[in-house]
This record gives structure tokens, C-alpha cells and sequence, in this order.
């Protein structure tokens, strides 16, 4: 089961390589840059009821904004291997800062861990719309409340973790796409 799931995951970093081939001229300070701001925006959008319910409603949503992290997972990998050889020649305290910070998005974090993560909050969401709605109240809005609260938490730890990466390169010098 484990092997099965890795060879996906390999499978699907194998192929975003040439996915992700347009970007090759920009360097990779661009690039985390703008992923970082799209993520910030989407990452808006996302933590609310409202949010939520469009993620769960919609699967175009889903797709772009799973699209999106796989982007940023990629991007990191690309990002962390040029971190890891900086580090190696330099011995950086940032390039380690930086090493460190993207190990933990890419083990706390991952777009599996995500979308169960929202797998859970969408089974809420419907469970919310079917047992409280009709009844509307305080009832309603507490149970609305609560999961907004879980999905704040969740969204600003990795929006945090993301925009810690974004800063971490901006200190490191002469970074560029190998």
C-alpha cells in the first residue's frame, strides 16, 4: 500500500517536471514568489464557511486549489534542492533555516494531508447543512463557527509555513534555477 502510494507520488513529480517546463527561465525567487501570492489569496478565499463550501461544492475549486499546492510542493522540492547544495558548500544558517522549514511543509503539510484535512471539514459542512440549516439560530451559527475556527487554524499553519518559505529566500543570496 505504501509502495503503491509512492510510486504515485514519484509518478506525479516524474511528470509535473515538464508540466512545470515553462517556468524554466523564470528563477525560482519568481516563482515562490508568485505561488507564495496566489497561495495568500486562495488561502482567503478558503477560510470561511463560505470558502469551504465552494471547495466542497465545486470541483473546479478543488482542482485548481489542489493544482496549486501541487505547485508549491513541487516548487519547494526544486527550491529545497538548491537550498541543500547551497547549505553543503556554504553552511548557511539560513540555507538550514530554509532546509528545515520546507521538511516541515512537506511532512506536516502535503496535498494528501490537505485534502483529507478537507475531506473531513467538507463531511462537517454537509453534516452542518443538513442537521442545523433548516433550523437556522444559534444552533447553526455555533456549529458554523466551530468549523470556522478548526479551518482558520489549519489554513493560517500552512499559510504561515508557506510565507516563511517566501521570506527565507529573499535572505538567501545568489539564489537562481539550476
Amino acid at each position: 500500500m505504501l509502495r503503491n502510494k509512492l510510486v504515485i507520488i514519484f509518478s506525479f513529480l516524474f511528470l509535473s517536471t515538464g508540466l512545470f517546463a515553462q517556468d524554466d527561465e523564470k528563477n525560482i525567487v519568481e516563482i515562490i514568489d508568485d505561488l507564495t501570492s496566489n497561495w495568500d489569496e486562495t488561502a482567503v478565499l478558503l477560510d470561511s464557511y463560505d470558502g469551504l463550501k465552494n471547495y466542497c461544492k465545486n470541483r473546479v475549486v478543488r482542482n485548481e486549489m489542489i493544482d496549486l499546492l501541487n505547485q508549491i510542493h513541487h516548487y519547494d522540492t526544486v527550491l529545497y534542492n538548491i537550498v541543500i547544495h547551497k547549505y553543503n558548500t556554504e553552511k548557511n544558517k539560513e540555507a538550514k533555516a530554509t532546509i528545515d522549514d520546507i521538511n516541515t511543509v512537506e511532512v506536516d503539510y502535503t496535498t494528501i494531508s490537505f485534502i483529507k484535512f478537507l475531506r473531513t471539514e467538507c463531511g462537517q459542512f454537509n453534516d452542518i447543512e443538513k442537521n442545523y440549516s433548516r433550523e437556522g439560530g444559534d444552533t447553526y451559527q455555533e456549529e458554523i463557527d466551530r468549523l470556522e475556527a478548526e479551518l482558520d487554524k489549519y489554513i493560517v499553519n500552512i499559510t504561515k509555513r508557506i510565507d516563511i518559505i517566501d521570506e527565507h529566500v529573499h535572505h538567501l543570496k545568489g539564489l537562481k534555477k539550476n
